[in-house]
């Protein structure tokens, strides 16, 4: 367990349990529904917030969830950000941030600064060499803070479609540990 302070009160990043899928699912959603409430349609993005709210207890008993890791962040007695990352196949020792997502009544609190900061001491310790990440080319506020933190958008680019037939690009993020 780890603690970090922000101005407002401490944050304790610690491992997720299977205890934290719903609350997971809920920092998810919200986040989702928040931060992309302009790219998508209303009735799919109401359906997209669902499946996020859903899924986290299914992904957490999967049998590639072993090799990942989950980091949550609370505040108080509430969960309010997560992390989800682990190795990837790009090449040797390198990994991905699959997901990383504060509820948006933590936006701005330094919340997430501190989970990625705690993140990124365990990918270091783990010898990843490089660390990828993904995200939409419209969500504006997770490239920010991508790039704040010292990831640089790379010329990969994929389309995304998460269901409504209308395709999204992705930008791929790239920072090394060294």
């Amino acid at each position: 367990m780890v603690f970090r302070h922000s101005p407002d009160e401490p944050v304790l990043v610690r491992e997720a349990t299977q205890n934290d899928a719903k609350a997971i699912g809920e920092v998810h959603a919200e986040a989702w529904r928040v931060a992309h409430r302009d790219l998508f349609e209303s009735h799919w993005l109401r359906r997209f917030t669902d499946e996020r709210r859903r899924r986290w207890k299914s992904v957490m008993a999967s049998r590639d969830f072993v090799r990942d890791t989950l980091l949550v962040a609370e505040r108080g007695d509430r969960l309010v950000a997560f992390v989800y990352f682990g190795p990837v196949d790009y090449g040797v020792r390198e990994g991905e941030i699959f997901d990383l997502y504060a509820h948006p009544t933590a936006w701005g609190s330094g919340v997430a600064w501190t989970l990625m900061d705690n993140t990124w001491e365990l990918l270091v310790d783990a010898r990843y060499r490089r660390i990828h990440l993904w995200t939409i080319t419209g969500a504006n506020r997770a490239r920010h803070f991508y790039e704040s933190f010292g990831f640089t958008q790379t010329t990969r680019t994929r389309e995304v479609d998460f269901g409504d037939g209308r395709p999204v690009l992705e930008v791929e993020y790239l920072r090394s540990t060294r």
